[in-house]
């Protein structure tokens, strides 16, 4: 079993299966981002529900995992060369999956960038009016 103890969120949070990738996120625009792409890859995972609306995002053990104290985040305890990583931020996870499971990302170069062009324009440009219309509504 993968020891993830280095990450002080694992300890506000437990993982219940530490060989799983580790997913902390809510139910917002940017949070399903992160389990969508879960779900299609069919990679196994664990979620940590991150209650924003009690501020929890800003505890000091989430913000361990991500500086920003925004979700979702994640830990891969079977990351790059087979060390746990952690990954925040949607468009980052995206990618990262993606590399991981080698799909819904073109190995050609042209291909590749013209796809994450279109990731790029979805996080900064779809996605916050989805985040601004739930927080306005």
């Amino acid at each position: 079993m993968p020891d993830l103890s280095s990450f002080p969120v694992t300890q506000r949070w437990p993982a219940s299966h530490t060989d799983r990738l580790q997913l902390y996120a809510a139910p917002t625009p940017n949070g399903v981002k992160a389990s969508i792409m879960l779900e299609e890859t069919g990679l196994a995972y664990e979620p940590h529900l991150i209650d924003i609306s009690n501020n929890e995002s800003k505890d000091p053990a989430f913000v361990s995992l991500n500086p920003n104290g925004r979700i979702p985040a994640i830990i891969d305890p079977a990351g790059p060369d087979g060390n746990p990583i952690a990954v925040w931020e949607s468009g980052a996870i995206l990618i990262y999956l993606a590399d991981k499971t080698g799909q819904f990302i073109p190995s050609s170069p042209a291909q590749r960038y013209e796809t994450l062009a279109w990731v790029f324009f979805q996080v900064s440009a779809i996605g916050p009016i989805f985040g601004q219309l739930g927080f306005f509504l």
